[in-house]
């Protein structure tokens, strides 16, 4: 049974991510998004960092909305998250850190096109500037995003990798009047 300071605090979380994401979110959602922070992010609803948790993760979540516990290559892009968000003061060029990004994700930067880079660091709400510097913490988001298109990458390279044998052609012709 949850106690009445359990329920005010884990509502008022709740509140707090409505504020921050701009958005409410329904009771078995959030019910969701808590165990996840619980799974993730050792979430206490009780304890005193609990706010601080919620408000990162609102904050991811309004940055990207993509963003998600429920994918099932989550794990995955979770790494590439916590690769960057724990090296906190590391400092990255833009260019610095496509090239260190390119090398966790074992793929070969030129192979991602330049509208796609853009695009990950749009997704993580920053602007990309090869020269710009950045915090390791801010590129994390980019990093999540990222990983979804290399896992992307791998399938598409896995898929059309395999040589697909050419359709088989019936030497009989009568086996067509008979399909129709």
């Amino acid at each position: 049974m949850a106690t009445k300071r359990y329920v005010t605090k884990y509502r008022q979380l709740r509140e707090v991510y409505e504020r921050i994401t701009g958005k409410s979110i329904s009771d078995i959602t959030w019910y969701r998004v808590v165990a996840s922070l619980k799974r993730y992010f050792s979430l206490e609803i009780e304890s005193a960092n609990a706010m601080s948790i919620v408000e990162t993760y609102a904050g991811i979540k309004r940055k990207c909305p993509a963003f998600s516990f429920r994918t099932s290559d989550f794990s995955e892009r979770w790494q590439a998250f916590k690769h960057f968000y724990d090296a906190k003061h590391l400092q990255y060029t833009g260019q610095q850190f496509l090239v260190a990004l390119a090398d966790y994700l074992k793929i070969k930067l030129d192979a991602v096109p330049r509208s796609t880079r853009y695009y990950w660091f749009s997704q993580a709400g920053l602007s990309y500037n090869a020269l710009h510097s950045y915090q390791s913490q801010d590129l994390a988001l980019v990093a999540f995003v990222a990983t979804q298109w290399a896992i992307n990458k791998r399938s598409r390279d896995c898929v059309s990798g395999h040589r697909q044998s050419p359709p088989v052609k019936s030497a009989n012709s009568q086996v067509l009047t008979l399909v129709k």
